[in-house]
């Protein structure tokens, strides 16, 4: 599932945090097209998994982890007046993880300043491993999340979710797959300067169905995890983290 994009969502964990920007947004967007740019930006940006399935909670540990994730933007460039981005726009995250009681694991995750560009994303989750089978390496749990997102002051987005996950651990290698509901709520800011047809603030609101599958390969304290999220569109993400 993963092939070629695998090894760039790999490479891109080492690579300087000098991503590809989101080099403009579409203007005069209809509120059909809003609705539409929503479900790219706002599902695209939301909380990703991405994690150890081990339980933080059970030891008290503490995760530091840097993201790439790629939200495509072919659709997002055909709308209102378009644009010339064509193809991915890949932003970082780092995130922090800890542990606060058997089970239970919070996690928080933001854009780092350094990124330099026109956008922020932040936001956090909550996972809870509630059941393992004891006659097969499969455990259950449940994450639910939220986050916001700034493009270019021209969009805001606050993003909720929840879902239920299943994971079979081998020796060091665990694969997850799941599924659940996602709301993004989107402010697009009107005016002179604004980028709707209408020159008003306008809001707009999507729901839609999640599904997630994943793979995590840990060495030691470090890890590595790599994503396939599929809402309207389907994002990529990959993960370096370390856990103490």
């Amino acid at each position: 599932m993963f092939s070629v994009r695998t090894i760039f969502i790999f490479i891109a964990l080492f690579l300087p945090m000098a991503s590809e920007a989101l080099d403009s947004l579409p203007r005069n967007l209809s509120q059909t097209d809003q609705g539409r740019a929503l479900e790219i930006l706002g599902f695209g940006s939301s909380s990703k998994i991405l994690n150890n399935p081990y339980p933080l909670g059970g030891y008290k540990g503490l995760e530091i982890g840097l993201t790439t994730e790629f939200i495509p933007l072919e659709d997002l460039s055909v709308l209102g007046d378009g644009t010339k981005d064509k193809g991915e726009f890949n932003y970082y995250t780092l995130t922090l993880g800890k542990g606060i009681y058997y089970n239970f694991d919070t996690y928080v995750y933001f854009t780092p300043a350094v990124q330099g560009r026109d956008f922020q994303n932040f936001g956090a989750q909550v996972r809870w491993g509630f059941y393992e089978f004891s006659f097969f390496p499969l455990s259950l749990s449940t994450i639910v999340y939220g986050g916001a997102a700034n493009f270019s002051n021209l969009v805001n987005i606050s993003t909720f979710g929840g879902d239920l996950v299943a994971t079979v651990t081998m020796d060091n290698v665990a694969i997850y797959a799941g599924g659940g509901t996602i709301r993004a709520v989107g402010k697009f800011i009107g005016g002179a300067s604004g980028i709707t047809d209408d020159q008003e603030t306008r809001e707009q609101s999507r729901n839609d169905v999640h599904s997630v599958f994943g793979i995590n390969v840990a060495f030691a304290k470090v890890f590595f995890a790599m994503e396939v999220d599929r809402y309207t569109d389907t994002v990529y993400s990959g993960k370096l983290g370390v856990r103490f």
